[in-house]
């Protein structure tokens, strides 16, 4: 019976997820006659520029398998952002008009412009029939759902990644005030030992995951005012070596990375997980009666 529940609750958790797709997701006519606003293919893009009229430009940049947001700030790109941006070019419309009358569009000063390399994509006034947006594209104005507007992000801090971690940084030891893990002849060893059940190798993966694989909740420029209570020395593979700073353990832990001038924002479960040893899951249940569970590593 618990086996069935937990296998509806899923598909009932899919069918969720498929409705909001089908609700957000522009819908496509599979009519052959629709109107693609560009031959560009995402993975083509190397270079994606954001003009706000009015407001603060921003540009990202790709260097190799990852991109950068290199104005009004240089910091790594969050992907997600960045995947959702691109698929603009593969917008398509029921109609093309010819990019002639801009103003009757409010395309000749646009509200917004965003260059995907030499290829530029122009938003302005929303049709209050359909409530689709004007897009010129080229040599054409499209009628787009206001979803691709969505696509865009208005702020530099949306754009952050949320990833503590490069994709090539492979941590191999944490050195914290109290303890350290590292990885040793291909094993994981947590030094000092634990006095009474130690953790298997198991329990240390998991807890290096926790770390490799950490996503902030927030992540925000460092400014002069940063400053970190401890530090958390990293060693990584290849030779590599990173500092992290803890700015603040809760009400959220704060992490900040100084070579990159980003402090990432975490729960304050993350905080536990984090910052405290790894321990054998035998060593955290609940004790006998009469006892009093020991008090959580700092």
């Amino acid at each position: 019976m618990k086996t069935g529940w937990i296998v509806n609750l899923l598909l009932l958790l899919g069918v969720a997820a498929l409705a909001a797709y089908a609700l957000y997701k522009p819908k496509q006519d599979e009519d052959a006659a629709q109107h693609k606003i560009s031959t560009l293919s995402p993975a083509q893009v190397k270079r994606v520029r954001i003009e706000p009229r009015g407001g603060t430009a921003m540009e990202l940049q790709k260097e190799g398998d990852d991109w950068f947001l290199v104005q009004p700030m240089r910091a790594r790109a969050d992907r997600t952002q960045v995947d959702r941006l691109l698929d603009l070019v593969n917008a398509r419309s029921r109609e093309k008009l010819a990019a002639t009358e801009l103003q009757r569009f409010d395309l000749d000063q646009p509200a917004l412009r965003v260059a995907y390399d030499d290829f530029v994509v122009a938003f302005g006034t929303t049709n209050p029939l359909s409530q689709e947006q004007y897009v010129q594209a080229g040599d054409g104005v499209y009628l787009l759902s206001g979803f691709y507007r969505s696509l865009v992000p208005e702020r530099a801090e949306r754009v952050l990644t949320h990833a503590l971690f490069r994709q090539a940084e492979k941590p191999l030891g944490f050195r914290l005030k109290a303890f350290a893990v590292e990885q040793r002849d291909g094993k994981w060893q947590v030094q000092p030992a634990p006095s009474k059940e130690p953790p298997s190798q198991d329990d240390l993966n998991r807890w290096v995951d926790a770390w490799r694989l950490a996503s902030s909740l927030l992540t925000q420029p460092a400014n002069a005012r940063t400053a970190a209570a401890e530090w958390i020395d990293v060693r990584l593979a290849e030779g590599g070596a990173l500092r992290l700073g803890v700015v603040q353990r809760a009400p959220q832990l704060v992490l900040l990375r100084p070579d990159e001038q980003l402090t990432f924002h975490f729960s304050e479960e993350m905080s536990e997980r984090l910052l405290s040893p790894p321990v054998a899951p035998e060593a955290v249940t609940a004790p006998a009666s009469g006892t009093q569970p020991a008090a959580p590593a700092q």
